[in-house]
């Protein structure tokens, strides 16, 4: 932790001297030039995946975005979502949509689930403590 501090503070120092220059951004490298100063950005962060009980998931009030092995404790809040329902007790897929990390919005949807429900989120965008607003990679949910 304090590591992450000094290195916070290292990039803070960094910030007037790029505000006077022109970035480029390269988001396949996830890396920030100014002249010769490069700055790393943090990694995507990524939804866990799999198998989830329907009792459980149901009972959810927030999810979150968090950085898969990453050693800093980076905190990344869900802007948005597009969340998908189909399965058993869905005739058709039925969406619905979130706008922060409340699942409020989709708690009729949610209640519907049962074992044999698959929920997808997708289209989930994120703002990191870079303050880089992103889209990450969708996930899906097989209730048991």
């Amino acid at each position: 932790m304090k590591l992450f501090l000094v290195l916070s503070s290292t990039i803070v120092s960094f910030l007037p001297s790029l505000n006077e220059n022109r970035l480029e951004v390269n988001h396949s490298d996830k890396l920030i030039t100014n002249n010769s100063i490069p700055l790393l950005l943090q990694p995507d962060p990524v939804l866990s995946e799999g198998k989830l009980s329907s009792a459980v998931f149901k009972s959810q009030d927030y999810c979150r975005a968090e950085l898969k092995d990453f050693e800093f404790d980076a905190q990344f809040s869900i802007l948005s979502a597009t969340v998908y329902f189909t399965g058993a007790n869905f005739k058709n897929v039925e969406t619905g949509s979130i706008n922060s990390s409340s699942l409020k919005p989709i708690k009729n949807l949610m209640s519907r689930c049962q074992p044999g429900t698959i929920v997808i989120f997708d289209n989930i965008k994120v703002k990191g403590p870079d303050n880089i607003i992103r889209t990450i990679g969708g996930v899906t949910y097989r209730l048991f």
